[in-house]
């Protein structure tokens, strides 16, 4: 699993809303500002990162769109 720490926890729950929609995405909040995510499927581990991280940059960049300063941390 990827950690992903988000800088504003006002918005984690947006972050797992969007998230747990999609039915390939395991996650679990392990904090405040952070949770735990996988991808099922056919992945090796820099497959899964990657189409994990475009994800999340794409959910980052909409929420700046719409004028919050987040910043998404994956570890």
């Amino acid at each position: 699993m990827t950690l992903v720490r988000i800088n504003d926890g006002a918005l984690l729950d947006i972050l797992v809303d969007d998230l747990q929609q999609r039915p390939d995405v395991v996650l679990s909040i392990t904090g405040p500002n952070t949770i735990e995510v996988s991808l099922l499927g056919s992945y090796d581990a820099g497959s899964m990162r990657l189409a994990l991280e475009l994800r999340l940059r794409a959910w980052e960049a909409a929420q700046r769109a719409q004028g919050h300063d987040v910043r998404l941390e994956m570890t």
